[in-house]
């Protein structure tokens, strides 16, 4: 009931709005079928880099030993559009990311034209945009790298999490995706093997509204808490032996009760940090910003293992930074 009363609320206002404001509310209708909360990340393009590589607490030595033991990074790009078609039922989800009935398709270096603004726009178009395999450098000059789409989805935390450096953090949305390493790639003793699925983790703000009064909160506090710093100062300074015992008193409560106020502020501005973008954050032409890096994983265990058995381990494989493209 909720749902169809949004639905015709949204219908009135594509008939009635602006053009701009039409093309936002197309771009809702079609994204609800993502989930049950439409996000702005749909439809927006960006370019992943990848980091493959040792790092801290990951077990890839253990199960391919000699792997990456020289140090040695393989870096290579993909550019990637964040649909909001479902998965087909004939590809399995991925616990990892998300509920499989509200995980989209990820599609990977398609991105040679503007999608349609309608679903069979879109698919009409996808047929006709040319795939632009990924590359890289190794010793042996100029390879290439072949990605198959993938899938993704946001889950809302409801407390902190640890971010890709290990702080603490609570951002409006953890975005996780996947896609297929097809053709594999080497760089010295850095391997990806052929038909490895990669996993993508990161923080994602994708209500850009819901963005700025947050933004506009850590000013206020900000503000608030320099004006008792600046409170306190002057207070200490004018400290002296003319004063009575009665000014004393007025100004030990004051700073007292700025004390209080001042240590609640600060809680809150901390807790707002947890909850804003790094400054170095990407972002998209629509206002959603991603974290400017985050972590990969593949799956660990039996490369055998069939499909249908649960994963017993994730490993820890490199990280990736992101660039918006649109």
């Amino acid at each position: 009931m909720g749902n169809g009363h949004n639905h015709r609320s949204l219908l009135w206002l594509l008939l009635l709005a602006s053009p701009p404001q039409q093309a936002t509310c197309l771009q809702q209708l079609l994204s609800e079928q993502v989930g049950n909360q439409y996000s702005r990340l749909t439809s927006t393009k960006w370019r992943v880099r990848l980091d493959v590589g040792l790092q801290p607490g990951t077990w890839m030595p253990r199960r391919y030993p000699g792997w990456a033991e020289s140090g040695a990074r393989l870096v290579v790009d993909a550019d990637i559009e964040f649909t909001d078609d479902l998965l087909p039922r004939t590809v399995p989800g991925e616990p990892l990311v998300g509920p499989r009935d509200q995980t989209g398709v990820l599609r990977v270096n398609h991105l040679g034209k503007d999608s349609g603004t309608t679903r069979r726009g879109r698919d009409r178009d996808s047929d006709q945009k040319p795939y632009n395999p990924s590359t890289f450098v190794s010793e042996k000059g100029t390879q290439t790298v072949r990605f198959t789409d993938g899938g993704w989805c946001i889950k809302r935390p409801t407390a902190d999490v640890k971010n890709a450096e290990g702080g603490r953090v609570q951002p409006g949305g953890i975005l996780g995706f996947w896609l297929d390493c097809e053709s594999g790639a080497t760089r010295r003793d850095v391997e990806i093997l052929p038909k490895t699925r990669i996993f993508f983790t990161t923080g994602v703000w994708d209500d850009p509204a819901g963005l700025q009064a947050l933004e506009d909160e850590y000013r206020v506090a900000l503000s608030d808490l320099e004006e008792i710093e600046d409170r306190t100062r002057e207070t200490r300074r004018d400290e002296g032996p003319s004063k009575n015992l009665l000014e004393r008193f007025r100004e030990f409560r004051t700073m007292f009760q700025d004390a209080d106020a001042y240590d609640k502020l600060r809680l809150r501005k901390e807790e707002l940090e947890r909850r804003s973008p790094p400054r170095s954050s990407a972002v998209a032409k629509n206002g959603v910003k991603m974290a400017p890096n985050g972590s990969l994983v593949i799956k660990g265990g039996d490369p055998n293992r069939p499909d249908w058995l649960p994963t017993a381990e994730y490993l820890i494989f490199g990280t990736f930074s992101t660039k918006a493209l649109s």
